[in-house]
């Protein structure tokens, strides 16, 4: 239930709508659809902690090695985020991380030490890294 609500991308309240309930119901009158709460709480974590737990083995056993991928981006409050997705050598991504760098500098000198701190944060967890890549903003086009 909850693959079906991200990658639908709604969001996690629909399942307390009246239609669902009775969607559910007509489907299924013993099934007893979850609160919302519960499915974006403790639901959600499980689903995002097996998720991590595959992403790991599936970037420790990558034969060639992963590209590491970053962008920039501002979200809807305004604040400056950086995105890291890592993709293996099948072409498989995998979404890693978004830091908050609103209160940070933008430097290629902060990129660079950004990008090694991602290096060694990978290589600790024995992922082996081949190749970064980045948009053409002036901080990263400096970086390279």
């Amino acid at each position: 239930m909850i693959r079906l609500t991200v990658t639908c991308g709604w969001a996690l309240h629909w399942v307390n709508k009246p239609e669902a309930k009775e969607l559910f119901e007509f489907l299924n009158p013993y099934l007893k659809l979850p609160d919302r709460k519960l499915l974006g709480g403790k639901i959600l974590q499980d689903a995002v902690s097996e998720g991590n737990k595959v992403m790991q083995m599936a970037l420790k056993e990558d034969p060639v090695g992963v590209t590491l991928t970053f962008d920039g981006w501002t979200n809807v409050k305004n604040e400056q985020l950086l995105g890291v997705v890592v993709i293996t050598s099948e072409g498989r991504p995998y979404v890693w991380k978004a830091d908050d760098i609103s209160s940070e500098r933008e430097t290629h000198l902060e990129v660079m030490e950004k990008t090694i701190a991602m290096i060694t944060e990978l290589k600790s967890q024995k992922v082996n890294v081949c190749a970064v890549v980045t948009d053409s903003a002036s901080a990263y086009a400096a970086s390279r």
